[in-house]
């Protein structure tokens, strides 16, 4: 009797074991979720937005040469100059887009009016359609948060609309970069 009682609490047990290890494993998701970096101001090397509500992290490359995101800042040029350059490539290469914001007149920290032509403009491209400030309208800020030029740190937050005429209306918002400028 006893032989026959080892054999079924070993499968009891054994099985047991199978189904919890399997039960607490868990799949990695394929598509990770994208989550907008956090809004620092340490010199990070980060950007991100929502673009019509939907997350938008600069990803992939455009060629070996050129990076997914570039900010660059430039104290002699017309009072102060930002330059903010973001990619975003697909698996597909020709699936693209591409971000910029430029802003005269940036002295320091403060909020900046990224409406006015004479100082900045934005543009937003998608293989489909350029969105530039100059040909449709614009609205939105650009603000300066940090801007530390003796630990080449620059940060801050943004957001605009921009309208195309036969492309329609695309809106930024949440946007926020932390970058070390050299």
């Amino acid at each position: 009797m006893k032989t026959q009682a080892l054999p079924l609490r070993f499968l009891i047990v054994f099985l047991s074991f199978v189904f919890l290890s399997f039960s607490s494993c868990k799949k990695d998701d394929a598509n990770p979720k994208e989550v907008l970096p956090a809004a620092t101001m340490e010199g990070k090397n980060t950007f991100g937005a929502k673009v019509n509500g939907k997350v938008w992290l600069p990803k992939g490359r455009t060629s070996f040469f050129q990076p997914n995101l570039d900010v660059l800042f430039d104290t002699g040029f017309e009072g102060g100059s930002i330059s903010i350059r973001a990619y975003r490539v697909e698996e597909n290469p020709d699936s693209h887009e591409f971000m910029v914001i430029f802003m005269t007149q940036v002295d320091g920290t403060g909020s900046y009016n990224l409406g006015n032509p004479q100082a900045g403009s934005v543009l937003f491209e998608r293989e489909e359609c350029v969105y530039e400030g100059n040909e449709g309208e614009v609205d939105g800020t650009l603000e300066i948060t940090k801007l530390d030029l003796q630990n080449g740190i620059i940060a801050g937050k943004f957001d605009f609309t921009i309208t195309h005429p036969s492309c329609g209306t695309v809106r930024v918002t949440e946007g926020r970069f932390d970058k070390k400028i050299f």
